[in-house]
């Protein structure tokens, strides 16, 4: 056991090395996920922004009149719903596109080597991009409603890095039980509603005084991302340190799991294509 852990330590900085020098590819990549997925496509990238722009409509008409436990008084329901929306719709992508990556791409497992991880990878930066184009409404929402731009701003790449990290140790995770037990991506379709609803997307559950909503907000990787991208866009800071720590803690461990596992069980991929 000693052993396989030096061993799967040196793979993990050998297997972050050959990502970095084979960064063309992964743009490569990342640019033919998009490509394909907007190539015949009317509105083309603006599909993008459709989903969380409607869905942020959706719940605002449903919302009308009513109390919004969970949002912050002195935002508007509107930029509160679509910046917890805009990175929610990013990680279900990524996650969903993670999922069939290995299997897509089966025959090229088989053929020639490079780091498998790059598929994945792709499916992630694609949602990425999705992602900063969708910035631009959360933007322009924020000035029609008059919600204050500030420095604190400057924040989002931490966000988003410790975002990415999250999404990299599950997106692997499931890019390889997805290979080895193909009923994995409808699993994946019924938990990431399940998911949403447990997180801080529409609403905020756990801001409700049950012992269920305490535990959503400790067992949910995702509330402590979420929470801090509505406090570095909406109000300039990170928000509680302890909280934000606790997401950092989250995303370091999934990265490190997904990663690890993920070169353990590498081996044995051309044989489940």
């Amino acid at each position: 056991m000693r052993h396989r852990a030096i061993r799967d330590r040196a793979s993990l900085l050998g297997r972050c090395e050959g990502i970095l020098v084979r960064g063309d590819l992964l743009r490569a990549l990342t640019l033919r996920e998009v490509q394909v997925r907007y190539k015949q496509a009317f509105l083309g990238m603006a599909w993008a922004i459709f989903m969380p722009f409607a869905l942020m409509l959706i719940f605002t008409l449903l919302k009308q009149g009513m109390i919004v436990e969970g949002m912050a008084s002195d935002v508007p329901y509107p930029v509160w719903a679509y910046c917890g929306l805009l990175p929610w719709t990013m990680h279900q992508t990524a996650l969903k596109g993670c999922t069939g990556s290995l299997v897509t791409n089966k025959n090229l497992l088989a053929k020639v080597y490079f780091p498998r991880e790059l598929f994945p990878l792709s499916k992630i930066g694609a949602a990425v991009v999705d992602f900063l184009v969708g910035l631009t409404v959360l933007f322009g929402l924020m000035l029609w409603f008059d919600v204050a731009f500030t420095p604190g701003m400057l924040l989002l790449p931490v966000v988003l890095l410790l975002h990415l990290l999250l999404l990299t140790g599950f997106g692997l995770l499931l890019a390889s039980a997805n290979l080895f037990y193909r009923d994995v991506q409808y699993v994946f379709d019924v938990f990431v509603l399940l998911w949403m609803f447990a997180s801080p997307v529409f609403l905020d559950p756990a801001r409700s005084t049950s012992q269920m909503g305490a535990l959503m907000k400790t067992l949910n990787p995702m509330h402590p991302i979420l929470t801090a991208y509505r406090r570095v866009l909406l109000h300039g800071d990170i928000g509680d340190p302890a909280h934000f720590l606790h997401g950092v803690a989250w995303a370091l461990g999934v990265f490190l799991v997904g990663v690890l596992v993920f070169a353990h069980r590498e081996p044995e991929f051309a044989e489940r294509v």
